[in-house]
């Protein structure tokens, strides 16, 4: 897997895998974060929702060469009863998940348009493909960035980039239970046993262009297949839960 990626978000779960998974693939890695990066070649401190990324994307580039692979993993969640939900707070939250992201694809997009080559996979959640209680603004803002690498995934295919995301579940990383929560205390989740390596696996398989599944977990796919064959039927399920 020749080339540099750029990982933002990889200083831990996901993100971290998915840049200790690219190494061992044999591309060089740039991680961005926050804080500092291990599974990577070189790491970049840069807040994703701020002009620092932009900065941290071309210190990378200047290293590296142009970004070849783009993952983007980086997340923040403002949790809880939506109207509970501070506005800041839910205005942070698309800062991170989808402005950001759209940040990091103007920084990167157009060289790999102009070379005829490149991938870009976003981690985003099943919040993308549904709504899931107490996940409002978190779940818009990764439905936005659904939508959003859909249409680019249309525009930029016939310039030789790919451009896609995963969808998983609940994955044990400790990100829910240090998310901000408002109105209420983080529940007990229950995900399917996907871990972050199953997640890059899946990224890798993306960003080789190898066929592979967007939603990660069998409770996942069940939830992703029922809503498709029988709309409104996980809705009435949740309701009566409360």
């Amino acid at each position: 897997m020749n080339g540099h990626a750029i990982v933002v978000g990889a200083s831990s779960g996901i993100g971290e895998a998915i840049a200790r998974a690219l190494r061992e693939r044999g591309a060089k890695v740039s991680g961005l974060a926050r804080r500092a990066c291990r599974a990577v070649d070189a790491s970049f401190a840069c807040d994703a929702a701020t002009p620092e990324l932009d900065v941290g994307i071309a210190r990378a580039s200047e290293l590296f060469g142009p970004p070849r692979f783009l993952v983007y993993a980086a997340g923040l969640a403002a949790m809880g009863k939506t109207l509970d939900v501070p506005a800041d707070a839910a205005r942070a939250s698309f800062e991170v998940n989808f402005w950001g992201l759209d940040r990091a694809v103007r920084a990167v997009l157009p060289g790999m348009r102009a070379r005829g080559d490149g991938a870009i996979v976003a981690v985003l959640s099943l919040a993308a493909l549904r709504a899931i209680p107490h996940e409002a603004y978190y779940a818009a803002a990764k439905a936005a960035a659904a939508r959003y690498l859909d249409t680019l995934a249309l525009e930029a295919a016939p310039d030789g980039v790919a451009v896609r995301y995963v969808c998983p579940g609940f994955i044990d990383t400790g990100f829910l239970e240090k998310s901000a929560w408002f109105g209420m205390s983080p529940p007990r989740v229950r995900g399917s046993g996907v871990t972050p390596d199953d997640v890059a696996r899946t990224v890798v398989a993306m960003l080789e262009r190898r066929r592979a599944g967007r939603v990660l977990g069998w409770r996942e796919r069940a939830i992703a297949l029922g809503d498709r064959l029988a709309p409104g039927l996980y809705d009435a399920l949740l309701k009566r839960r409360r």
